[in-house]
């Protein structure tokens, strides 16, 4: 059955302490540490702790035998620490001489100089459409008798009813223009200018009456010419378009509602048509859509003409007729409008010349002038703006995706099309829209000569512009705007994000911003952050509190309810990610306390933060109670684990018992293994100084262990100092080899299902012992025998002499290190896992020494009581043959789950194999 989680009675008894006898006061702190209240249904007033499947602990009384006490509610609490430590690959700093030099007022200015912008480019050629614009606005009129057409008739012996006469398309005494500047309309209306433009030239303003409207004819904004003897404000948007007189043409340049997704707009022009064709005048619609677009009701009332570049202008007669047709046309060119929001995908902007400009890449979209007003009012997925669209950041991701999806000539043809319209913008826009096209190309498309060396100009510009935006330590106002706007519209897009993680980092640190885009390596982020000479470094720890993990830039508080989380930091800015994909945010350490993660993160199948800060990232998530763990809890020191050992009373002189041993959770982390050079009374096997870093965490037994759990393992006790000689069941066991504790670790694994038991390798037992300092000893610069139990008549550097006790001393009697780990120097040397190694001027993850079977030496670590007090710092080592089982051997263990709970894998390990060598002589102490 699988076991969870416990919570330590110590948090619960802290709760009780604070509240005293209030009631009221009892459930509030309850309430903050994330507690229920639980009915009594007992009369027993006894505490106890409480597993649950859920993966929580829970504190209350003792349960009764009652179907009411499996409903109770429960206190609840997670157990948290850091599980995984992973050291960054940090770029290294580049040279001052290869740095790119800041941008310049030319590198920032358009390439192209003649003119605002591109020539624009109408939806039909001026030479095209004029002569059908001419034919749809002239009128007919009669100007004699077609005597030709007479005398063919009747030599035809065809009946005359009428009198044949000559029509001659001439221009009328009136002309009506009706101008629709619906917001949907917007990429037209340089097209509806150019027509209203070439009619006034052509025809003369003489008769010409020009009407502007919104959408629909109901909502007018403007005549022109006013009225006679009426002010600006004579036409309102409540006028209404008056009925001509008979024979007048009405020239409408609208899609008379197809395409503005409001069927109020489109039965306003409906009904506009009917009007003018009842009252004889004669409609006229010139329309930006596609045959298949035009509606057959709209064409009986109207000659509509279509303003397409492909085919003849004729009059349309309309092809659909029912809501199926009208749907099934509308699927088809929604489908068509996703293939060119993908075009313009990796465009900052999208003005309509270069929307007209992408969908004119393929002939499917060529044909279909609709798609422009189709992707401009097709909000939220682009943004809504007064001269351009792009696609909005909730939805650039998608549409990025498949632009990389199109085929490499559709993708350097949108290249293309954007960098030539965009020539005569500032080089800002040009530049971020080559390294997106970069991010998303196929590898085809990419391979393109020109196009790589525009994407290399444009990676070098950035460069630049990095080294403009943090050359101060305050940030200019127009380059952080800047940046907060790539941000904004490209932030949501981690393919780009992580491409150009490498200047983008040091951008968005220069703007003070403290929630970064998702994306940014941990890597580039920390570089940004410690090039910045104005942010100071600032001593901060991390802990434990009834709110959750916690971040204090003084000493934390004491007590057990604010436990310790790692090691002291002195850090810039402290980086918290919740999870792949999400943002990063920036903690200020000098803003003390602060919360970094509420309890309610380290709960679900992904709970957990990761923290980076300085050269490693550091992974924090829930500790679930090992299988073999009779109670998990956290108190000053942090989270322990208490393992109950049966004995048999056969194998103890005492009888039948159970024997409690606590074990500390060693998070995850790194240190500097080794002295320093300049550490008094040091040996040269200690160096040189080299940073390790430990990827995951373990178990530490938080002391030796003693004679009785030997005894109740083993069934003997081989020990010199028994009760009867100085010693006794509590005092460490002795006179034990490498080879004796192989041994116990295997019938420890035998009582305690779902464990591997291990020695700490030498690496992990110094990180364990220094608890976080970088001195000598755990305890700082020096020892004295209160603290340690050696041999007082040789203290350390300049020491005074103290009391040589001359035996071991029973276990836990002298003052536990940071981590809670008893008598890690002294009283006993421990037994390594693994032989000693030679130190290298490197990085080390999870070095490990020799471990084969025919290793002549193992490592002993942390020296005795017998000991000199420089063999008994953190950094010293010593080596003997596994079998030797000397009068100062002991050891510590390591558990680590071999169950899905509470599992903490065993590392791979990296790191040279060699023989090690005993540290006998020479001024060394003889183990023995």
């Amino acid at each position: 059955m699988k076991r969870t989680p416990l919570l330590a009675r110590a948090d619960l008894l802290q709760a009780l302490e604070l509240a005293g006898d209030d009631d009221q006061s009892e459930r509030r702190y309850a309430g903050l540490l994330a507690f229920a209240e639980r009915q009594s249904m007992a009369a027993s007033a006894s505490v106890v702790v409480q597993p649950e499947v859920d993966g929580r602990a829970f504190v209350g009384p003792a349960p009764a035998a009652t179907s009411e006490s499996a409903a109770a509610e429960r206190l609840k609490a997670p157990l948290f620490a850091i599980t995984n430590c992973r050291r960054l690959d940090l770029p290294a700093e580049a040279d001052d001489a290869v740095k790119p030099s800041p941008l310049t007022s030319e590198q920032c200015a358009p390439r192209q100089t003649q003119g605002d912008a591109a020539p624009f480019v109408p939806l039909v050629r001026r030479t095209r459409l004029w002569p059908a614009l001419k034919r749809s606005a002239l009128e007919l009129r009669h100007t004699g008798l077609d005597m030709r057409r007479l005398l063919r008739d009747l030599a035809r012996a065809r009946p005359v009813r009428r009198l044949p006469r000559h029509r001659q398309p001439i221009w009328g005494g009136e002309l009506v223009v009706v101008w629709d500047r619906a917001p949907h309309l917007l990429p037209y209306q340089d097209d509806f200018q150019a027509i209203v433009a070439d009619l006034l030239q052509q025809r003369g303003a003489a008769g010409c009456t020009l009407w502007l409207v919104d959408g629909s004819p109901q909502q007018v904004s403007q005549r022109w010419p006013e009225k006679p003897g009426a002010g600006a404000a004579a036409a309102t948007r409540s006028e209404a378009i008056p009925l001509p007189a008979p024979g007048t043409r009405v020239l409408i340049l609208s899609d008379a509602g197809a395409l503005s997704g409001w069927p109020a707009a489109a039965c306003a022009w409906a009904e506009l048509t009917r009007q003018l064709a009842q009252h004889g005048a004669q409609p006229v619609v010139w329309a930006p859509l596609a045959p298949a677009q035009i509606e057959v009701e709209l064409a009986r009332r109207a000659h509509v003409f279509c303003l397409q570049s492909a085919g003849g202008l004729r009059r349309q007669r309309g092809r659909i007729t029912d809501d199926e047709q009208r749907r099934a046309e509308t699927a088809r060119l929604a489908a068509l409008r996703e293939r060119l929001l993908a075009r313009m995908a990796c465009c900052v902007r999208v003005e309509p010349a270069l929307l007209r400009a992408l969908r004119g890449i393929t002939p499917a979209t060529a044909v279909e002038p609709a798609l422009e007003a189709l992707v401009w009012i097709h909000q939220p997925v682009v943004y809504d703006s007064l001269v351009s669209r792009a696609v909005a950041a909730d939805h650039v991701a998608r549409y990025r995706q498949a632009f990389g999806e199109l085929t490499a000539d559709e993708q350097l043809a949108a290249l293309e099309r954007t960098l030539h319209l965009h020539g005569w913008r500032g080089r800002a826009t040009e530049a971020a829209e080559l390294l997106i096209w970069q991010a998303h190309a196929s590898p085809e498309a990419r391979q393109d000569c020109d196009c790589a060396a525009r994407v290399e100009e444009a990676r070098r510009w950035f460069e630049a512009f990095k080294e403009t935006a943090t050359r101060s330590s305050t940030p200019d106002p127009q380059l952080r705007h800047y940046t907060l706007d790539l941000l904004a519209r490209n932030g949501a897009d981690q393919t780009w994000v992580e491409a150009n993680s490498e200047w983008l980092s040091p951008v968005w640190v220069a703007t003070g911003e403290k929630l970064s885009p998702a994306g940014l390596r941990s890597e580039d982020l920390v570089r940004a952050i410690s090039a910045r000479s104005e942010l100071p470094a600032v001593a901060c720890q991390l802990g434990v509190q009834a709110e959750g993990l916690m971040l204090w830039s003084a000493e934390r508080p004491a007590g057990p309810a604010q436990s310790r989380l790692g090691s002291p930091l002195q850090v810039k800015r402290l980086l918290v990610s919740e999870g792949e994909g999400l943002p990063t945010r920036l903690l200020d350490p000098a803003l003390s306390p602060q919360a970094v993660a509420t309890l309610d993160r380290f709960f679900g199948p992904a709970a957990g933060v990761t923290i980076t800060t300085g050269q490693h990232s550091y992974r924090v998530s829930r500790i679930e109670r090992p299988e073999w763990a009779q109670e998990i809890g956290r108190d000053a020191f942090g989270l322990y684990a208490d393992v109950l050992v049966p004995v048999q009373q056969s194998k103890s002189p005492h009888g039948a018992q159970t024997i409690v041993q606590r074990l500390r959770y060693i998070e995850a982390g790194h240190f500097p293994m080794g002295s320093p050079a300049s550490e008094p009374e040091r040996y040269p096997e200690e160096g040189p100084q080299h940073p390790v870093t430990l990827t995951q965490g373990f178990w530490l037994a938080d002391t030796a262990c003693t004679q009785a759990l030997w005894q109740a393992v083993m069934g003997n006790n081989p020990s010199h100092f028994t009760a009867e000689n100085k010693g006794g069941a509590q005092h460490p066991v002795e006179q034990v080899s490498w080879d004796d504790v192989q041994r116990f670790l295997r019938r420890i694994e035998a009582l305690l299902p779902g464990c591997a038991a291990s020695l700490p390798s030498e690496a992990e037992w110094e990180y364990a012992c220094r608890a976080g300092t970088t001195t000598p000893f755990s305890f700082g610069e020096n020892i004295t025998p209160e603290q340690v139990n050696y041999d007082g008549n040789s203290p350390y550097h300049g020491g005074e002499k103290g009391v040589y006790r001359q035996a071991t001393v029973a276990v836990r009697s002298l003052p536990a290190n940071d981590w809670g780990l008893y008598e890690m120097h002294g009283n006993v040397w421990e037994w390594c896992a693994d032989g000693q190694r030679e130190y290298a001027e490197r990085d080390e993850i999870h070095p490990r020494g020799p471990e084969a079977t025919s290793v002549a030496e193992r490592a002993l670590r942390g020296g005795s009581w017998g000991s000199l007090a420089r063999l008994a710092r953190s950094a010293y080592r010593s080596a003997h043959a596994p079998d030797l089982a000397a009068l100062r051997f002991g050891f510590r263990f390591a558990l680590r789950s071999t169950s899905p709970a509470g599992t903490t894998e065993w590392p791979r390990c990296r790191g040279t194999r060699h023989r090690g060598h005993p540290r006998d002589g020479g001024g060394k102490e003889k183990i023995s």
